[in-house]
């Protein structure tokens, strides 16, 4: 089984080490992997053929891509030449925008705090119809950048105004700021939770000073982790709440590139080789059900 994992270039130089583990473990399972930076290749349509190049050269159909890049029109891209994309770009697509993903998981039934999907271009401050403080998010942003909490409408237009793009959800405060229970998953299995938690921030993310330790989920929590689970075809995620006053989970959002600094804090197995054993299960299933 020949594959690729993509990254873009920035997030290969942060996550380098994560990037070598799915090297070495894909040589265990006699599996190859190439490492492919996004900016070192073209996707191409010369009349009706969709082909890409690498380094400008026509590459050959992997049997499988690792997508890390968050970059959908690349998965689809490897998608339609026929390679077997993990997550597919239909779940990177919606898993990168915020608004999409809280639309699909709340017309569910499961709760998140009160949120306004808004866009720049339209957006009226007359119709901020929540309760400060109120946190500010982008749609497409990760690791909690992009988030920020304002306490006054002044605030709120400031910190709109320095958001990269016009998309952005508005949400009030959650009753027990600082504090997230992010829950990893692999297909339809709950590999691992863990909570994170920061005494000096809103945000609970690892990566910007926030702790972590091992969290238990209760049968209720389960049954709400597998509702969201059954709504998706997952193949990596991790899936984040936050915390009400009762320490109920509220849906927060979907990591499809997930940070896996606090599994390997907590936890003595090998997240990449995990996944690895489920794309080559994956892809063997699905050759046996095309013949």
């Amino acid at each position: 089984m020949r594959g690729i994992l993509l990254y873009n270039r920035e997030d290969f130089y942060k996550n380098k080490w994560f990037a070598e583990k799915f090297i070495d473990n894909a040589k265990q399972l006699n599996m190859e992997i190439k490492l492919i930076l996004t900016d070192e290749i073209n996707l191409i349509i010369d009349r009706d053929k969709l082909l890409i190049t690498h380094r400008g050269e026509e590459l050959l159909k992997p049997d499988f891509v690792i997508n890390r890049s968050r970059d959908s029109v690349i998965g689809y891209h490897f998608q339609i030449i026929g390679s077997t994309v993990f997550n597919s770009p239909q779940i990177t697509e919606v898993c990168n925008n915020k608004a999409r993903t809280h639309q699909i998981v709340n017309s569910h039934g499961i709760p998140s705090v009160k949120t306004l999907i808004c866009n720049r271009k339209y957006f009226s401050p007359s119709y901020v119809e929540l309760k400060f403080p109120i946190v500010i998010k982008s749609t497409s942003g990760h690791g909690g950048l992009e988030v920020y909490k304002a306490n006054c409408m002044n605030e709120l237009l400031d910190k709109i105004s320095i958001l990269r793009e016009d998309e952005f959800i508005l949400q009030e405060l959650c009753s027990n700021p600082g504090k997230d229970v992010r829950v990893y998953v692999i297909g339809k299995e709950v590999i691992a939770s863990v909570i994170r938690y920061s005494i000096d921030d809103f945000r609970a993310n690892i990566s910007l000073g926030g702790n972590s330790s091992v969290y238990n989920l209760s049968e209720k929590e389960l049954e709400i982790v597998n509702k969201i689970i059954n709504i998706f075809d997952f193949d990596f995620v991790g899936i984040d709440f936050i915390l009400d006053s009762d320490n109920n989970l509220l849906f927060n959002e979907i990591e499809d590139v997930v940070g896996t600094r606090a599994l390997y804090k907590h936890y003595s197995f090998d997240i990449t080789k995990k996944f690895l054993e489920y794309i080559k299960n994956e892809l063997i299933e699905r050759k046996t059900n095309n013949k």
